[in-house]
Formats: structure tokens, C-alpha cells, sequence
């Protein structure tokens, strides 16, 4: 009788913590703050949630904010009225409000004409997204009704910061290289000189620094990119600065990558193994691809809020695919050449889940061009002239691989 009163009591409990678990998450108050040209739009929400955010620019810079499994609390309902809007401040012109099916809402920030989005913070259930830009007045000519209204999410245009080198801030979606013509842009190549700043990498054994001699390369590498007239070249770093991993990936994304390379120069405890190796991404980490697309609210070509979650999946999947491959294709191209110039080590092409090869939409190659550890390796990436032999390799193979696509993509 006991045990039966206590598994009733146990049965309460947990049907009380339940219920109190499924509960959603109300908006207790939108708040913004004006300090000079950037306003703070600030969300405070009952509980964490896993908010998406993302920017759109077709018709106006608009920043998206998709809350799920929550509602506006009664005081918040009542600022909004039945017009479903409220004025913004600063660089925000306007904030919009609709209910997305039966448990999710959709809030868009309006920004002004010049403004732009910098940044977002989540912590302890509030929301804080940083706008940059000045206050524009709005004239109201009627009631604009949006309720029930499911905001699209638009395939976005990339923004006209067209000398990207850095990024602040959290990405912007990027716009695929196949909505605009390649005989109208120059191809884009992203490199990325590993490590920097306060992260020197390997350290060989007459203290030559990998975050030495893998930016020496990545100059020297644009310097043959421009050459050919054929590419825009970007770097995630051009001096002795540190840049975090995943902005490295949004640099790429921003822009418009068509093809990305980090550099890097390898170490091991056993000094007498040498010679360059080429990575691309893992089929076991594209999942971890996957979720960087979600947490980090990238936008691909496809339209991934009009389709459920396991479809969504399944076009980020095929996205991500289409990328491995061309990856590898590039992989396959560079390791022939590279073996004209310096030795190479075993099984070169090999793969792993680095956070920078993850971006679904970009192909992209990680180079260990030697081994610091190693006295002969290390002798000559520290020399200028192997160095640009190395990198004349690397062009040869870039030039190589679009060559190949533009014959895939005539023949199609």
C-alpha cells in the first residue's frame, strides 16, 4: 500500500514537472537603447530558448528574430496592439510581430536605410542584437495589420562590402555563387594563414613559428592569385593577429567563396617524419556541419523555412555533399602538384573534421605543408623560395580545378 501511495506521488510529480517543462516561453518586454550610432535591441524572454537569427536585404535590410515554443506575455501583446508593430529607435525603424503556426512567433526589425547589423549576445534568456546606424522617422499612412502573417524567408543578396577581409560580428547569408554569372565576377578564392596573434601554432625546433611562415605563404599565394587576373583573393588575416575559427568561415561565406584554403604547418614528437598532407572534411562531421548551419543561422540557397526540419536536413545534406565532392576533386588536383615541388606524406589526401573545412556551401582544403618539428621542413618553409615554389603548385591547381568545373558546368 506504501509503495503504491509513492509511485502515485512519484506519477504527480512528474506529470506537475512535465507540465511545468512544456510551458512556453513568453516575451516579458522589447526594450532598445541608443548609445551614439548603435542601438541595442534587447528581447527579454521566461525561459532559454533557442533563438534564430538572420538578416535579410531583398527590399530592405530586415533582421529576422525566430523565437520557438513561445508567446508574447499580455503587457508586451498590449505595446504591440492590434497592429502588430511598434516604432524602433535609432537604426531600427520598426519592429513587426507574427505568430508562426501554433507555438512559435516571428519578430522582424525594420532597420534604416544606412544602418546594418553588427552582432547578437544570448545569455540567461535575454536576447541582445546590436544595430549600427542612425534614426530615420517613419510616417504611418494606415493600420498594417501582419497577424497570422508568416514573414518569408527570402534568399538574401550579398551586401555591397565587396573588399571583405574581416568580419564582425556574427555571418551574413551568403548569395551563391550561382546566382550571379561568372563572366560578370571575378572567382573568389579565400586563404587562410592558420593560427596568430596570441595562438603561434607549432614552434619548430629553430623557433620558426607556424603562425610565421603559413602567413608568409598565404601572401605569397595572393601575390600569384592576382597575378592571373583571374580571382578576387580574400584573407581571413593579413598581419600577426588572431582570428577565431568560426570567423574564418564567415569570412569565406561573406564572400562568396568559391573555393577556401587554410594553411598550416604540422608538428609531431617524432622529428623524423616529414612532408606536405592535404585534409578535406570528414563524412563522420558533417553532421557537426549540419548543426553549425542551425546554431549559426546560415542561410543557403535553398529555402529551408518553408520545408520541415527533417527535409531541411535533408537539403543542407545534399548540399553539403555536392560540397565534399568538389572538395575532394580540388584535393585530388593539388596533391599531384604539390608532389613537383616537396615531399609528401603518406596517404596525402586525408580527412578529418576541422572547423574550418565545415561550411556546407564552400569547398574547401586544409594544407599542412610540412613538419615543423622536422630540421629539413622546417629549413624550408622558412625559405622564401620554397615557399613560393609550394605556392606556385597551389596556383597551378586552383587554375587547374575551375578550369575543370566551367568544362562540368558547359557540358551540363
Amino acid at each position: 500500500m506504501k509503495l503504491t501511495v509513492k509511485m502515485c506521488l512519484f506519477t504527480c510529480y512528474l506529470c506537475v514537472f512535465m507540465a511545468i517543462n512544456a510551458q512556453a516561453s513568453e516575451v516579458l518586454g522589447i526594450s532598445q537603447q541608443v548609445k551614439g550610432d548603435v542601438t541595442e535591441l534587447q528581447i527579454k524572454l521566461t525561459k532559454n530558448v533557442t533563438p534564430k537569427v538572420f538578416v535579410l536585404s531583398e527590399g530592405g535590410v530586415r533582421v529576422v528574430i525566430d523565437l520557438p515554443r513561445t508567446n508574447l506575455a499580455p503587457q508586451v501583446q498590449k505595446r504591440i496592439g492590434n497592429e502588430h508593430i511598434f516604432l524602433g529607435k535609432g537604426g531600427v525603424k520598426q519592429i513587426r510581430y507574427a505568430q508562426r503556426g501554433e507555438k512559435d512567433i516571428r519578430l522582424v526589425a525594420d532597420l534604416s536605410r544606412d544602418a546594418k547589423y553588427l552582432s547578437r549576445s544570448y545569455q540567461e534568456g535575454v536576447l541582445r542584437l546590436f544595430i549600427q546606424g542612425k534614426s530615420v522617422q517613419i510616417k504611418t499612412t494606415g493600420p498594417r495589420v501582419f497577424k497570422g502573417m508568416v514573414f518569408p524567408r527570402l534568399k538574401p543578396s550579398l551586401q555591397n562590402d565587396t573588399q571583405v577581409n574581416m568580419v564582425s560580428g556574427i555571418p551574413v547569408p551568403r548569395l551563391k555563387n550561382g546566382r550571379i554569372s561568372r563572366a560578370k565576377r571575378k572567382l573568389v578564392v579565400v586563404i587562410d594563414p592558420g593560427h596568430g596573434g596570441h595562438d603561434p601554432g607549432a614552434i619548430g625546433k629553430k623557433k620558426v613559428r607556424e603562425e610565421t611562415v603559413t602567413l608568409k605563404a598565404a601572401l605569397e599565394l595572393r601575390k600569384q592569385l592576382l597575378k592571373t587576373g583571374k580571382y578576387k583573393v580574400v584573407l581571413t588575416r593579413s598581419t600577426d593577429k588572431y582570428v577565431a575559427l568560426e570567423n574564418r568561415v564567415m569570412i569565406a561565406r561573406k564572400a562568396s567563396a568559391d573555393l577556401f584554403i587554410s594553411l598550416h604547418a604540422d608538428s609531431l614528437s617524432k622529428s623524423s617524419i616529414r612532408g606536405a598532407s592535404v585534409y578535406t572534411l570528414a563524412d563522420r562531421a558533417q553532421k557537426r556541419g549540419q548543426n553549425l548551419t542551425q546554431t549559426q543561422n546560415w542561410i543557403l540557397d535553398v529555402d529551408l523555412a518553408s520545408h520541415s526540419a527533417p527535409v531541411a536536413n535533408i537539403l543542407v545534406d545534399l548540399a553539403q555533399r555536392s560540397t565534399l565532392s568538389k572538395s575532394a576533386e580540388f584535393a585530388d588536383i593539388l596533391v599531384p602538384q604539390l608532389k613537383k615541388q616537396t615531399v609528401l606524406l603518406g596517404n596525402t589526401h586525408r580527412q578529418a573534421g576541422l572547423y574550418v573545412l565545415l561550411a556546407p556551401d564552400v569547398p574547401a582544403v586544409l594544407l599542412e605543408m610540412g613538419f615543423l618539428s622536422n630540421k629539413k621542413d622546417e629549413a624550408l618553409l622558412n625559405s622564401a623560395k620554397h615557399r613560393k615554389k609550394l605556392m606556385k603548385s597551389v596556383t597551378k591547381a586552383i587554375n587547374s580545378y575551375f578550369t575543370a568545373q566551367n568544362t562540368l558546368q558547359a557540358s551540363r
